[in-house]
């Protein structure tokens, strides 16, 4: 189980950008098995930072939201 709040989106957009250069220098030296496994996680992660900045229940998601 995953619990996070909107205080942690700095750190998530991170972690996101950092998979995206893991996931693009992969496929450059086609790893595709690294490719795979860090785009199942970025898809992870879209999710918790998509339903994070548009909960209406979580005010602080929407101040943070840029």
């Amino acid at each position: 189980m995953f619990v996070t709040t909107p205080e942690f989106l700095p750190q998530h957009r991170e972690q996101r950008q950092q998979l995206l250069q893991i996931v693009t220098a992969a496929e450059a030296r086609g790893q595709t098995r690294v490719v795979e496994m860090n785009r199942q996680v970025l898809g992870n992660l879209e999710q918790i930072i998509t339903t994070l900045e548009s909960d209406p229940d979580l005010p602080e998601a929407t101040a943070d939201a840029s």
